[in-house]
């Protein structure tokens, strides 16, 4: 019996073909291509100019003036680029896209050249002097948090000349990233399997883990897995050596800068010309206590999980490929886009009417591409463009399960739109910290909604088993994505060489440890590091689990407490970058500072196994 609403797409469309209903209006942003020319070559012309000219800093004014000159144009360089993203994002193999991509990618680089330029210039102005400049010119509070970051960044900036030289560089630097991102998006592909009723099924990553690897069918997850070992295996060198090269290179850079580790730098640094994510300034010691909280507290939950769903599904052995299966296979009931829009946008009315409007807005405007077309990003991924409004890229593939990992993403949509609206683009970069509590509550308040709404106790045990796999892909897959990366530094700065059987077997030996013998551990499971681009990406994996933990809090706080709280959370989303993460948490009513909230989390997910024991 084939589940309903699965693998809605076996034959993959072309980009031409999607229909428009399923694309995203970036008209908001340019409304054409030849817009974005235009403001491509203004754009252009305006960095060359700060570039060849000298920058006087030597007064408030003229600081004042810079500041509103940078922010202005750093916004519109960032509508350009994403703009050339979005449209890459859509069709990846098409030579307009690569080429739009490319060209924003070098203006980005001279924008990043005008940052250094910039921050150089203000990591010369001696702390006191820079006070009193602010005393001054009232005005340039404006820039508080910005300028903040730049007196936190002073003691591990190098000369300028240095940083001009790490700046040129940029792209080179970030080579790995690009390659990886390169290799599994346009070169790396599977073979098609079959299903247990000797069907033809498409194997991808994206399908994979959105879809394949939650499939009550066994015989398919299990030759998809197959399928999925044997394409990432062609590669496992060459993307060894691409992961060594970015560990590396980062190794470098925090002795470069006088970090202690890699792990410090990661934790503690983010150049003031970073305009997306920053880091939060927390120790090594607490990022490890995170790690082993959740490894040593939450491995007896999976286990005994892990158990139930060998059980229940009455297999031998319980695979890595079977470790996310449903344990209800026959329970999958189809829902179409508008039905999801609607419960989406009704579960978030708890954050109140202003939120919810946002939200409305994010389906009756076309803020997201849902088209599963050749040729498309295959990661989703939710954020938006600063002076216009947020975006999600999600494939739509009809089902309970696409909502929710839907309403996931929409949740980074509406954060980024709430806090673009209300800060200044310099001043908004996002707390890595933080970034994935707002998407990961949202999910959190759909399961609500919906216990609330449907009274049906098999729906009720769905629900559980979908907070499971979320906990399982947040808190499980990321925390040892994490652990991985802590072990890769430890050996690197050790003088351990990394090859490819050191990154696979560390990577197997890890997920042994938290699954004990309970779960199987074969060479695909092993090779799961080539699946994510997250080891790319800083420590930024273990942040899910914080997110994860507070929304997890908050939900049950908007639960007992009502909209007030909801509220509460609205105005902390506001406040965007402009407040280090920790101070976020705190203005919600949380304190991140120690594990308890982990502990808490950990202890929730003991009584959703409890319910999911006793349902069955």
């Amino acid at each position: 019996m084939k589940r309903k609403g699965e693998y809605k797409n076996m034959t993959l469309i072309t980009r031409k073909d999607v229909p428009i209903e399923e694309t995203w209006n970036l008209a908001d942003i340019f409304s054409s291509d030849r817009e974005w020319e235009k403001s491509y070559s203004a754009t252009e012309q305006e960095l060359d100019e700060l570039l060849n000219e000298k920058m006087s800093l030597s007064s408030s004014l003229n600081i004042l003036h810079f500041l509103r000159t940078y922010d202005s144009l750093m916004e519109r360089l960032h509508q350009i680029s994403s703009y050339a993203m979005f449209k890459y994002s859509e069709d990846e193999s098409d030579s307009v896209n690569q080429n739009r991509m490319g060209r924003s990618q070098l203006l980005v680089a001279k924008g990043n050249k005008v940052s250094t330029k910039l921050v150089n210039g203000l990591t010369q102005i001696p702390n006191e002097v820079m006070t009193q400049y602010m005393d001054d010119e009232k005005d340039l509070h404006d820039y508080d948090r910005f300028l903040q970051r730049i007196e936190e960044a002073r003691q591990h900036s190098l000369s300028p000349d240095m940083e001009e030289t790490l700046t040129a560089l940029g792209q080179s630097l970030e080579s790995p990233e690009s390659i990886y991102l390169t290799i599994t998006s346009s070169d790396l592909k599977f073979e098609p399997v079959k299903d247990r009723n000797g069907a033809e099924v498409p194997v991808s990553l994206h399908m994979y883990m959105t879809q394949i690897e939650t499939s009550p069918d066994t015989i398919l997850r299990r030759n998809a897995f197959k399928s999925l070992t044997k394409g990432l295996s062609r590669y496992q060198h060459g993307l060894a050596k691409t992961l060594t090269n970015e560990i590396s290179k980062n190794v470098s850079l925090a002795k470069l800068r006088g970090f202690p580790s890699a792990l410090d730098m990661h934790l503690q640094f983010s150049p003031a010309s970073n305009n997306f994510y920053t880091t939060d300034g927390i120790t090594a010691e607490f990022f490890e206590q995170i790690l082993d909280t959740f490894q040593e507290k939450l491995s007896p939950h999976m286990q005994r999980y892990a158990r139930l769903r060998k059980s229940q599904l009455d297999l031998d052995t319980l695979l890595f490929s079977d470790v996310k299966a449903p344990l209800d296979p026959d329970f999958d009931p189809p829902i179409s886009y508008r039905e999801a829009g609607d419960i989406i946008t009704e579960a978030v009315g708890v954050l109140g009417s202003e939120y919810q409007n946002q939200m409305r807005k994010a389906f009756t405007d076309r803020w997201v591409y849902r088209g599963d077309n050749i040729g498309r990003r295959m990661i989703a991924f939710g954020g938006g463009v600063h002076g216009v409004h947020g975006y999600s890229f999600y494939p739509w593939g009809g089902n309970l399960f696409d909502m929710l990992l839907l309403s996931h993403e929409l949740g980074h949509t509406i954060h980024y739109t709430l806090s673009a609206q209300n800060q200044r683009f310099i001043n908004n970069s996002q707390s890595m910290l933080f970034v994935e509590s707002p998407s990961t509550l949202v999910e959190h308040l759909v399961v609500h909604y919906l216990r609330e709404h449907r009274k049906d106790p098999r729906l009720n045990r769905w629900l559980n088993m979908y907070l499971m796999m979320s906990y399982h892909h947040n808190c499980i897959t990321h925390v040892l994505e994490a652990e991985l990366l802590r072990r890769l530094y430890r050996k690197l700065e050790n003088n351990e060489p990394l090859t490819t059987s050191i990154i696979s077997d560390t990577k197997g030996e890890i997920l042994s440890g938290f699954w004990g013998d309970t779960v199987e551990i074969d060479e695909g499971a092993k090779l799961t590091w080539m699946r994510q681009p997250h080891y790319y990406m800083g420590l930024y994996p273990f942040t899910y689990s914080v997110g994860i933990s507070a929304a997890t809090v908050i939900a049950q706080r908007i639960k007992a407490e009502g909209v007030s709280i909801g509220k509460q959370w609205t105005n902390v989303l506001k406040k965007g970058g402009s407040m280090k993460g920790l101070d976020l948490f705190k203005m919600a009513g949380l304190d991140m500072t120690t594990t308890d909230i982990f502990d808490r989390t950990v202890a929730y997910v003991g009584t959703v196994v409890d319910d999911l024991e006793k349902s069955f």
